[in-house]
């Protein structure tokens, strides 16, 4: 259980939150930022979350 707290915790602080689309990257930010501002706004989350969809855009987490 300790070992899994572990990993996730490497992955939200040693991760990058990319957001491109038609060419084009529009975010780029630490994980942890992303993290913290959905858990701060889940109504900010849900309507970024479908924006991303409709305008078909490509989401990726990128080890640093």
């Amino acid at each position: 259980m300790l070992e899994r707290i572990k990993e996730l915790l490497s992955l939200v602080f040693g991760s990058r939150f990319e957001l491109s689309g038609s060419g084009r990257t529009y975010v780029n930010l630490p994980l942890w930022v992303v993290v913290l501002v959905g858990v701060a706004s889940l109504h900010l989350t849900v309507i970024t979350a479908l924006l991303i969809v409709a305008f078909g855009m490509r989401v990726r987490i990128a080890k640093a």
